[in-house]
């Protein structure tokens, strides 16, 4: 029964998490420019190889290990 109450417990935090932002109505970006210049920098970051396999951060062109994770890229591990 322990175990049944933790499962449930972890999950209604999991929905918590995901549910919050959407309800209080909180964007990642403050508007479209800010979005679009995120998408330049993963758009950069595929051409050059350089989005993280870990956490799929987007890397500098040239960076051989990820700024987020510290994982290496493209065959640095």
């Amino acid at each position: 029964m322990t175990e049944l109450a933790v499962i449930v417990v972890l999950g209604l935090l999991a929905l918590g998490a995901v549910a919050f932002p959407l309800i209080a109505g909180r964007s990642r970006y403050d508007d479209a420019a800010d979005l679009e210049a995120d998408v330049e920098r993963y758009r950069e970051a595929v051409a050059a190889d350089t989005v993280c396999p870990r956490c799929l951060a987007a890397n500098p062109a040239g960076s051989r290990f990820c700024a987020d994770c510290g994982r290496g890229l493209a065959g640095e591990e």
